[in-house]
């Protein structure tokens, strides 16, 4: 799903509020092969809640990832998240299309807590429950200034954004290319970024559950800065190669104990909200992907608090590599890279 319609001929083009990441792949014989990929952190503060404080910024951190990565093509695939987005799921009785169109804006109304004026509109028909007579529909709202505000950075790199989708469904997309489910898996698919955390709830191709959550790596690495008195970089690096439990026995130990909780204690309340709405429905497997997924310790934290299976979601498992990418891209970027993935994917979607 996007909000704008889309080509064959795109880069996935994430935006995050750590870093820039950039995907381009090509269809081949055997599905798809990964052609480039690149990922440049941002300056502090260039994105914050979803909305590009600083285009200027932004801009010329997108065309050093397209130049350093040597990505060809000048057409975007893009995405949202967080509070100005909103997902909604609706139950509508069966109608000729000109009734559903009037009832969709009629329940957009009742749904979106924002004016319809303020918002891009989308939706998708879903495939009916079986032996279901209703007509599910996949709502889906952004505010127009968050949009505008990462057009406006694109379209300064020299880039043309064509499709806006949301980081929830490029995730899924990601994952669906690389595991082939089928109908009979539900998953629950975590993509934990420096400011925010996507969580969704996937079967059979379709997102049963969505929900962002504002918490992400940054909470943890301001932690380290601030009570060891460190450089954000250096924050950053022991953050991902110390041990959690050497890092809980240092000066940071009972915040950094504190914020990780948090996170999970958020993760744990979205699925259970999840189940407890699903009439019986319930996750079978968890998979991981972001940025702060990478953080020492994390895995086995999700795998006790959780109490699920949880492996790492890799967005090249069923992708070729092609000979340009080096192996920094699939040994050290390759988690932050799953949400680029999905939307590169989405050039390929009839």
């Amino acid at each position: 799903m996007g909000l704008f319609s889309g080509t064959d001929d795109l880069a996935g083009l994430d935006l995050g509020s750590g870093a820039v990441k950039a995907v381009q792949l090509r269809r081949v014989r055997a599905g798809f092969e990964l052609v480039r990929a690149g990922l440049e952190p941002l300056a502090p503060g260039a994105v914050a809640e979803g909305g590009i404080e600083d285009p200027g910024s932004v801009a010329e951190t997108i065309r050093r990832v397209f130049s350093r990565s040597r990505i060809r093509s000048r057409k975007v695939a893009t995405s949202v998240s967080g509070h100005s987005v909103i997902v909604k799921k609706l139950t509508l009785p069966v109608m000729s299309r000109e009734e559903l169109e009037e009832s969709i804006q009629w329940e957009a109304r009742q749904v979106i807590p924002f004016d319809l004026s303020e918002v891009h509109l989308d939706h998708q028909v879903l495939p009916s429950a079986p032996g279901g007579e209703d007509t599910r529909v996949l709502l889906v709202a952004a505010r127009k200034e968050t949009v505008a505000s990462r057009l406006e950075a694109i379209a300064g790199a020299g880039l043309s954004p064509l499709i806006v989708d949301v980081d929830c469904f490029a995730l899924q997309n990601a994952y669906e290319a690389n595991y082939d489910p089928g109908s009979s898996v539900t998953a629950a698919l975590l993509h934990i970024g420096a400011a925010v955390t996507n969580v969704v709830v996937t079967r059979g191709g379709i997102p049963l559950f969505t929900r962002d959550l504002s918490a992400g790596g940054n909470q943890l690495t301001g932690l380290l800065q601030r009570q060891l008195r460190i450089e954000f970089e250096e924050a950053e690096r022991m953050k991902k190669e110390s041990a959690v439990e050497a890092l809980e026995a240092g000066p940071a130990g009972a915040l950094l104990q504190s914020a990780m909780e948090t996170l999970l204690l958020e993760i744990r309340k979205s699925l259970d909200l999840f189940e407890a709405g699903a009439e019986g429905e319930s996750i079978q497997r968890v998979y991981v992907s972001g940025g702060c997924s990478e953080m020492a310790g994390l895995m086995e934290r999700l795998q006790s608090g959780l109490d699920l299976p949880v492996e790492p979601l890799d967005p090249f498992k069923s992708i070729a590599v092609g000979r340009g990418v080096s192996e920094e891209i699939l040994y050290r970027q390759a988690s932050s890279l799953a949400v680029a993935v999905g939307l590169a994917l989405r050039g390929f979607h009839d």
